[in-house]
């Protein structure tokens, strides 16, 4: 499945749930980047902004200029409705609060008419009180984006997670004059593609060149006009925090995963295609085994160091297995 606010430092991470509802049944995915369910994607899934002031109010349009948009996908017209919601126990984030008033995070625009192949766009806009009992504590909400077509006899809805975390600094006296922050801080209007891949039964004991033997890359879309630069790492998990799938686990040493080129740069208007080199060791404990890998996408140059992750699963050959 698939991909992206800070006043003064800070860091965006991404990864994404989709939910797809009836009257009787309810489906719930976990993965990373854009997130799609019937008819509908976002490239909002989870981001998490950091070191936010308290008195103060955020653009994510006009700080990282990626507001939410709604692509319909489906064949027919919908109506679309964007609102934040209470977080429920069970989806709450480990180290989170849920958001004390809803008021904290407003939608521009809350209703939509989409045609196929057609995008909603709105600002989201987060206020943090100026209440010193804030600093240093973070906290989660929910932002629904769901269909109201009634024609159909399914409601298709994307839940999108914006996690929050308050600095533990106050505001100085310049700063609560300001009250709204405008300048940009990141730009986020890039694109991964595809932001996920697999591949079965690799090799062990060599450096595996996935782009030459399978095909496998990461393709970065930047539709703005100036370059950008990018770099590529992969990581532990728990820098990542993503979901790993089912039947696979955390690779055990993210350094078996490199780069072809740590650094890629990206004219304006193009694509660039970068590959990713897997070595792991010849042991007889990774035998069969099948591993995550989260590769973080860096955008440099940013006031704010700016992520999306792409994910890597491979299952290991089995050498002591007999050949049929």
């Amino acid at each position: 499945m698939n991909s992206r606010l800070t006043h003064a430092k800070g860091e965006i991470d991404m990864s994404g749930k989709m939910l797809l509802l009836s009257a009787t049944a309810l489906a719930l995915w976990l993965g990373a980047g854009p997130v799609q369910a019937g008819g509908l994607r976002t490239p909002f899934g989870e981001v998490t902004i950091k070191n936010l002031k308290i008195g103060q109010t955020y653009s994510l349009k006009d700080l990282i200029n990626f507001p939410l948009r709604v692509i319909n996908t489906g064949s027919q017209t919908v109506d679309l409705e964007v609102e934040t919601i209470r977080v429920s126990t069970a989806s709450l984030k480990r180290g989170f609060e849920p958001l004390p008033d809803l008021s904290w995070v407003q939608v521009e625009q809350s209703t939509f008419t989409i045609a196929p192949q057609h995008e909603a766009v709105t600002d989201i806009t987060v206020s943090i009180p100026n209440d010193p009992k804030l600093l240093g504590r973070r906290f989660q909400a929910d932002i629904w984006s769901r269909t109201e077509n009634k024609k159909s006899m399914f409601l298709v809805a994307i839940d999108s997670r914006l996690l929050i975390e308050v600095s533990s600094i106050p505001p100085t006296p310049d700063e609560l004059k300001k009250k709204f922050v405008h300048h940009r801080v990141a730009n986020m209007d890039f694109t991964l593609f595809p932001t996920s891949a697999r591949a079965n039964d690799v090799p062990l004991g060599r450096d595996y060149d996935l782009k030459k033997e399978r095909k496998i890359a990461i393709k970065i879309v930047n539709p703005n006009d100036e370059p950008l630069h990018f770099r590529i790492k992969s990581v532990p998990n728990w820098e990542a925090l993503l979901h790993v799938p089912k039947g696979f686990e955390e690779a055990y040493d993210a350094r078996w995963l490199k780069p072809a080129h740590e650094v890629v740069t990206v004219d304006g208007n193009t694509i660039k295609e970068t590959g990713l080199i897997l070595d792991v060791p010849d042991d007889p404990r990774y035998y069969g085994k099948s591993f995550f890998f989260p590769v973080s996408v860096e955008i440099l140059e940013q006031e704010i160091p700016a992520k999306v992750y792409y994910t890597l699963l491979v299952t290991l050959q089995n050498p002591s297995r007999p050949q049929r």
